[in-house]
């Protein structure tokens, strides 16, 4: 029989994982996690990123949804033995879409158990997700111990939305004898130093481990039912426990890396044209680059340049593309370790308004353009996505509708530029 290795008092981390590396598709056996019998599985991804600042996310996450499908698990690299006095500390980003409402019993979907006790379910630790019941754009995060089935809610004051991404950290605390285990958890907290229980969000206090063996040595990820699951996104899970709370915290260490930089400003500028962007900083000292990261939504980044630290108190990189609407954009600041962290994220409008209109978009021949009535010199240009002037049409005096033939243009992304004197505007168009 293989032995079962405990945590002793300075242990590290029970368990990381942000599914680096791993097939888009089923979580299935990927990465030493196992799976129940059941349909569907747990999604992995890697579309739509979960990032929080300040806390190391990978660039591929997973999936659940409101079905009564896999359960799939993955143990610990070292078990967590609750046999005597100890913290664990629990962490995670989550970003939620649906969600039964709180006051209907939803079932669980995260819990950390005891895959060695002979005990079914033996989950003394459970993470709970719930609509907000007066507001169904609102949710709340929940926690429960032990044998009840009590959960303590999140305030619905704390207004938390769906389609945000969460940074969780969940504390629980295992004392021996009855009704002594207690649990706690904080939504976005301050990841410098070990949050007091006085701040949690939520708590489930007063309760007893029972019947469910002396250890801890799984993560386990649960879809029940159509109605009782949420739908939604997990990454960057942390599990770590100790003697203490401040050992846990330690072990845990959820603030990653600390960047030898500190960020002073971060700014966006822009002519119309393109976009400057200009930082600040101080104390730097061993960081290697600095990569330039863009989203359209906010949500999703893409880099698009590196620029090289040097020691400089200010760095600028220009972004030559034009966009329609809003540009987001990030730093993610890389040390000579290969460790990073992400600045936060500054948006620009660009000052190439919308005031143009594309029909039809997509287009597959010939695309219709509305504009400003043309007054002096008026062109319609077609970019490449990289930038490349394709075509340029001159148009007639007092023209307020242009064509474009792109029959002949390969399939992808065009931006559209309409000039007549001084004005200027830009649409991005798909050519299939």
């Amino acid at each position: 029989m293989a032995a079962i290795i405990t945590l002793t008092a300075n242990a590290q981390v029970a368990l990381l994982e942000n599914f680096s590396g791993y097939t888009n598709g089923n979580l299935g056996t990927q990465g030493n996690w196992v799976t129940t019998n059941g349909n569907p599985d747990v999604q992995v991804s890697n579309t739509n990123p979960l990032v929080y600042p300040g806390y190391t996310s990978g660039t591929q996450y997973i999936n659940v949804s409101s079905d009564n499908g896999k359960q799939p698990h993955k143990k610990f690299l070292t078990n967590i033995s609750t046999s005597s006095t100890t913290t664990v500390y629990m962490s995670f980003v989550v970003r939620v879409t649906g969600a039964q409402q709180s006051n209907q019993n939803p079932d669980y979907s995260l819990a950390l158990y005891d895959t060695v006790a002979a005990v079914s379910n033996a989950r003394p630790l459970r993470f709970y997700i719930g609509q907000d019941p007066s507001n169904s754009n609102h949710i709340q995060f929940g926690v429960s111990t032990g044998s009840s089935s009590t959960v303590g809610w999140t305030n619905t004051n704390m207004n938390l939305l769906k389609n945000t991404t969460y940074l969780i950290v969940i504390r629980y605390d295992v004392i021996p004898g009855s009704n002594n285990d207690n649990a706690y958890l904080w939504v976005n907290p301050n990841l410098a130093t070990e949050p007091a229980v006085g701040t949690a969000n939520a708590s489930r206090l007063g309760a007893t481990e029972t019947n469910f063996g002396n250890l801890l040595t799984a993560l386990r990820v649960f879809l029940s039912s159509p109605t009782d699951s949420p739908d939604g996104s997990y990454d960057a899970f942390r599990v770590a426990g100790g003697s203490t709370s401040a050992i846990a915290w330690t072990n845990l260490a959820p603030a990653g890396a600390t960047l030898p930089v500190i960020l002073t400003s971060f700014n966006a500028t822009d002519d119309g044209l393109s976009t400057k962007l200009i930082w600040t900083g101080t104390e730097e000292n061993g960081v290697a680059n600095y990569v330039i990261e863009k989203s359209t939504d906010g949500r999703t980044f893409t880099a698009i340049g590196t620029v090289k630290a040097t020691n400089e108190k200010a760095y600028s990189f220009t972004d030559g593309s034009t966009v329609d609407n809003n540009s987001y954009y990030r730093l993610k600041m890389v040390d000579i370790d290969g460790e990073f962290k992400y600045s936060y994220i500054v948006s620009i409008k660009s000052k190439l308004n919308a005031n143009i209109s594309l029909s039809p978009n997509p287009v597959r021949n010939n695309l219709m353009i509305q504009h400003p009535k043309v007054i002096t010199e008026g062109h319609v240009q077609v970019i490449s996505a990289n930038g490349q002037l394709i075509k340029d049409v001159k148009l007639a005096a007092n023209a307020v509708i242009s064509n474009v033939d792109m029959s002949g243009f390969t399939s992808g992304l065009y931006h559209i530029v309409f000039k007549s004197g001084l004005q200027m505007f830009t649409k991005t168009v798909i050519k299939q």
